[in-house]
């Protein structure tokens, strides 16, 4: 399939990171650049899917530094960091759609090669992206972060509590997608209230997978070598294979759903 470019390259909003001011500053670039040329009643779904990604990261950016008192982080460094290393991923992701032999991940692809197909709505594409980021890219940038903050209760209950930020912001997030249920059913109607909180039931479920898989992996790391070693290696790239293939398949059965809740 032919690729759709916008006058200018999407990689050049993609300037290394670090700091999560910066990610959302990316992140709202690549928004901004990816839908410029789109006239409505068209979208993209890399724009649509970066909207919702900046909403996430600047409610998290705020949790770390304090602007939200009744939400704190026991080890905000460790969120900081790990909120980086799963932003490389999705930059690194558009980097290789972008580049001219490029291949991202197939998980990604689904979506870059589909974003501005007609009949795919908002909603699809933010979750398809959703899918790839969070079934496909937080095994790895647990893992990443792991080796410099390695896993414990503190900070597991820190990487649930950006649950807590993705519930916040799910009514408003399925009204301003477009999803079936928002509307179709008056804002904080039963039905309405189901389809928060089945959106928030998958987040949770989804993150809460991704935590396990990333354990899985590190179960075989060896701390005296700098690579993990041979087995963690052979793991690491077995889960990829594994996690890859199925945000694939999840990918485009979320972009071909006629209705999402």
């Amino acid at each position: 399939m032919t690729r759709t470019r916008t006058t200018k390259n999407l990689a050049d909003c993609c300037s290394d990171v670090t700091s999560i001011a910066e990610v959302v500053a990316v992140l709202s670039a690549i928004r901004d650049l990816s839908a410029e040329d789109v006239v409505r009643p068209e979208v993209d779904g890399i724009s649509c899917f970066s909207r919702l990604y900046t909403i996430i990261t600047r409610n998290v950016l705020d949790t770390v530094e304090g602007r939200k008192p009744k939400r704190a982080f026991k080890d905000p460094e460790f969120l900081t960091l790990l909120d980086l290393e799963f932003a490389k991923r999705y930059i690194a992701a558009v980097k290789e759609y972008e580049a001219e032999d490029g291949r991202p991940p197939r998980s990604w692809n689904v979506l870059f090669e589909r974003r501005r197909e007609p009949g795919i709505g908002h909603v699809n594409f933010a979750a398809a992206g959703v899918n790839a980021h969070v079934n496909y890219d937080l095994t790895f940038a647990l893992l990443e972060t792991w080796r410099t903050f390695p896993p414990n209760e503190d900070r597991r209950s820190d990487y649930d509590q950006v649950n807590e930020i993705f519930a916040e912001e799910m009514d408003q997030l399925r009204e301003d997608f477009d999803a079936f249920l928002a509307e179709v059913a008056p804002d904080g109607s039963a039905v309405d209230r189901f389809g928060n909180a089945a959106s928030d039931l998958l987040v949770r479920i989804t993150r809460a997978l991704a935590w396990e898989a990333a354990e899985e992996v590190w179960a075989h790391r060896d701390p005296n070598q700098a690579d993990g070693g041979p087995a963690y290696r052979k793991a690491y790239d077995r889960m990829s294979r594994r996690l890859d293939r199925t945000a694939w398949i999840l990918g485009w059965g979320v972009l071909t759903a006629p209705d999402l809740p």
